[in-house]
Parts: structure tokens; sequence; C-alpha cells
């Protein structure tokens, strides 16, 4: 045994799992939780008074710290050494990596605190949320609102104030998302025809199937094709109104139906009255023809007033 080695003075220490290791005074202090205990509390002096190592840090966890330490504290080291050797310590699995940077936070050994954080935070900028909590076991228990909170810019980072200000644009958008979706909803006017009013009213097959296919012509944008027969359905709307108008001034309703002066009534207008028979002739079929107008169905009405319409066009 050389003069160094018998000068060398060791130290005891126990792991969390109970190995109990002998290393050598000046690495172990390299640490300074390992320093202060041995300054303040004396442990470490002998196998039965060995210094106490957190929880944290497990015989394996152990064996990569002092590993570190004998290097870093090895002379003649270069600093291109020293970065190649930096590398390959945190070449490791994460799991690994994590319970190290736990051991080495415990023991408060700041090189390898930054080696192990570094190596994390390039493991997790590739990584979605999702993937980092199924890495460290942390379950999802935030809402949309909590997970858009501002994060705290201390020593105030840019790129964290552009963050936050990300995150108020987002919440502000959640908030505001129900509330936009209801004053954007459009108020469909009904733009279907008369016709098709009255096939919905009375019920008729062919009339649904008729508003069905216009509101898929509607859809597809077809709005110029149905110029034409619109203005035909307007035309019909008008001379419903005045058939409307009709009905509404003799006091009848449009399904009802009329009963009329029977025809032994007409020996009423004999020839005592004075009146001539042709106009006598003329004033009965006027009312005949009344009559048969506000007994006929809708549609035959608009086809009388629309011929009558045109006929007026042609006198």
């Amino acid at each position: 045994m050389s003069e160094t080695k018998m000068m060398k003075s060791y130290v005891w220490l126990q792991t969390s799992d109970g190995s109990i290791q002998q290393v050598e005074q000046d690495i172990a202090m390299f640490c300074p939780f390992i320093r202060k205990e041995i300054l303040q509390k004396g442990t470490g002096s002998s196998k039965n008074c060995a210094t106490c190592l957190p929880q944290q840090v497990s015989s394996s966890m152990w064996s990569l710290i002092l590993n570190y330490c004998r290097f870093r504290l090895a002379p003649g080291r270069s600093d291109k050494e020293q970065k190649a050797y930096d590398d390959n310590f945190v070449k490791i699995d994460t799991k690994m990596l994590c319970g190290l940077a736990c051991a080495a936070n415990s023991l408060r050994l700041q090189p390898v605190i930054d080696l192990t954080c570094q190596a994390l935070a390039r493991i997790i900028g590739k990584r979605s949320p999702e993937e980092i909590r199924d890495m460290f076991h942390v379950s999802d228990d935030l809402t949309e609102e909590e997970k858009l909170e501002p994060i705290i810019n201390v020593t105030n980072d840019p790129s964290i104030r552009l963050l936050n200000r990300l995150y108020a644009k987002k919440k502000k958008q959640l908030l505001e998302g129900p509330q936009r979706i209801k004053k954007n909803v459009d108020v469909e006017e009904d733009q279907r025809s008369l016709d098709d009013l009255l096939s919905f009213i009375n019920g008729d097959s062919k009339g649904i199937e008729t508003i069905g296919k216009n509101k898929k012509k509607k859809k597809k944008g077809q709005h110029k094709k149905n110029v034409k027969v619109n203005v035909g359905h307007n035309n019909i709307k008008h001379q419903s109104s005045e058939v409307d108008k009709l009905c509404e001034t003799s006091n009848l309703h449009d399904d009802s139906m009329v009963q009329f002066i029977d025809d032994d009534d007409d020996d009423d207008f004999d020839e005592d009255d004075g009146i001539d028979l042709a106009l006598k002739a003329k004033m009965n079929r006027e009312v005949e023809e009344f009559a048969r107008r506000l007994n006929s169905s809708r549609e035959e009405r608009i086809k009388d007033f629309s011929s009558s319409s045109q006929e007026r066009k042609l006198a």
C-alpha cells in the first residue's frame, strides 16, 4: 500500500435501501448534503455511525453520482473530455433520469441537477402534454380554463409573456364560444310559395316533397333558376289576396258552404217588381257565378281570377 493511499481518509455512507459503503472523504464531501452531515453531526466516521443519505438516493443512484464525482475531481481533465462525459452521463432511460434528478436535488449537487434537468427539458420539448403526463404519471384533472391560466413570469422572460398572451386569447375565445354561436345563428326566412304552404297546411305529401326539394335547391345555390317561378308565385299571391278580401267583405270562411236562395225564392223577382227580364236574368247569372266561386276550392278561384285578369288585359 503506497503512502498516498495510506493518507486518504474514508467515510461511511448508508443509502436508502440499507446498503453501507466506504467512500473517499474528499469525493463524498463534494456533495453539499454529505459535507454538512459530516461537519455538523460528526457522522460517517465508522460503519456503525454511517451517514444516512436521503430517501431519494438508492444504491443504484448513488453509484451513478459517485462515478460522476470521481470523474469531476480527477486532475487533468480537459473541457472537451468533461463535455463528452456529461453527454454520455445522461444517456439513460427517462425513468432513471428522473430518479437521478431527484437524488441529485436531495444531495444539493448542482452540476448533476443542471445536467439532468436539461436532458429532461429536451425530452419534454418533443412530446405532447398527454405523453408528458404518462411519463411522470400525472393525472389530467384540470379543466380547459385551468390549463390556460397565465404562467408566473419571475424573470420577465419575453417568451413567457408571449405564451401568456396566447393563453389569454384562447381563454377569451373559450368563454365567448357559446355566446358567439348563439349570435351567429341565422334566422331562416320562409320563402315557400303559396301552393307549397297550402299543401303543407292540408297535409299533402306532394307538397311536403316539394318543400324538401326547394330547400335542397336553396342549399345548392340555385336561386337564379327560380326567379321566374317566384314571379309567378307573387302574382298568385296577389290574386289570392283579392279572393281573401272578397271573402272577408261577404263575412264568409274559405271552407264554409254558402246556402243560397232556392229556386222557389226566385219567384220574388216576378214581373210585378218592375224589373226588366233581361236585367233579372243577368243578375241571376252573376249571383250563380258568385256562389260558384265561393263554393269552389282555392285553386279554382285562383284560376278564375287569373283568367279574368287576362281577359281584362286583352280587353
